[in-house]
């Protein structure tokens, strides 16, 4: 089993338009990544267009609207989608 400091998690989350990414070294940090990318872009979009504040949801309330997968990697590793062939 490699060593705590070898593997990292990256979190994804996929809307209608994009798709979200956050990377730690657990699940948590990862979520924290992803959701302040999120919180980053909400705030521009409604600087710019305050009428969508409605309909973009807060980052706390993203997990209502979009399921986030998680996936585990080890440093060093090669991968062919989430399989780790190296």
């Amino acid at each position: 089993m490699p060593a705590a400091e070898d593997v990292f998690v990256l979190a994804q989350m996929n809307t209608n338009d994009f798709i979200w990414q956050g990377c730690g070294r657990t699940a948590d940090e990862a979520r924290t990544a992803l959701l302040a990318a999120w919180a980053q872009h909400r705030t521009r979009v409604v600087a710019q267009f305050p009428d969508l504040a409605a309909r973009l949801p807060e980052a706390p309330d993203m997990h209502r609207h979009f399921p986030t997968r998680f996936t585990t990697y080890t440093v060093g590793g090669g991968y062919r989608d989430d399989d780790r062939l190296v």
